[in-house]
C-alpha cells in the first residue's frame, strides 16, 4: 500500500548484516550502520570487505603491509603482543586492524567466516 518493499535479496542482505553485527561485537569488532569502526582508522563498509585472523606469536614474526600502512615506517619497531589476536579487516577502500583477547578466537572465527563466506582459518607458527 505505502512505502517501499524490500525484495527478498535486500531482506536476505538485511538479515545478514544482522548476523555480522552480532558476530563482530562478540569478537569486539564495531560495526555501526553498514561499516565497520576503529578510533583513528577510516570507517570501511562491510560489504565487499575480507576478513583475516592472526596469532599475536605469528604476526610479530612479520611486519605486514597492514602494518606499514597503518603505522608507516613505525612498523618496523612496532611489537605485536602475544596475548593477542589481531583481526584485520581488508576492503578496497581501507585496512583496519583490530587487536583482540586470543579467549576470542572462536567468536573471531565465526565473525571472519560470516564476512569471507567460507571458513576461515588462523595463520599458525607452523603454516
Amino acid at each position: 500500500m505505502f512505502g517501499n518493499k524490500k525484495t527478498e535479496e535486500e531482506k536476505a542482505a538485511a538479515k545478514h548484516l544482522g548476523r555480522v553485527r552480532v558476530a563482530a561485537a562478540a569478537a569486539g569488532v564495531t560495526v555501526i550502520g553498514s561499516k565497520f569502526h576503529q578510533a583513528g582508522q577510516q570507517s570501511i563498509p562491510v560489504e565487499g570487505s575480507r576478513v583475516t585472523i592472526e596469532l599475536g606469536e605469528t604476526a610479530r614474526k612479520r611486519i605486514t603491509a597492514t602494518r606499514v600502512a597503518l603505522t608507516g615506517i613505525f612498523a618496523l619497531w612496532l611489537k605485536k603482543d602475544e596475548s593477542k589476536l589481531y583481526i584485520t579487516i581488508e576492503h578496497p577502500d581501507g585496512v583496519i586492524l583490530y587487536p583482540v583477547a586470543a579467549k576470542k578466537e572462536d567468536k573471531a572465527r565465526v565473525f571472519a567466516t560470516l564476512v569471507n563466506g567460507e571458513a576461515t582459518g588462523i595463520t599458525t607458527a607452523n603454516e
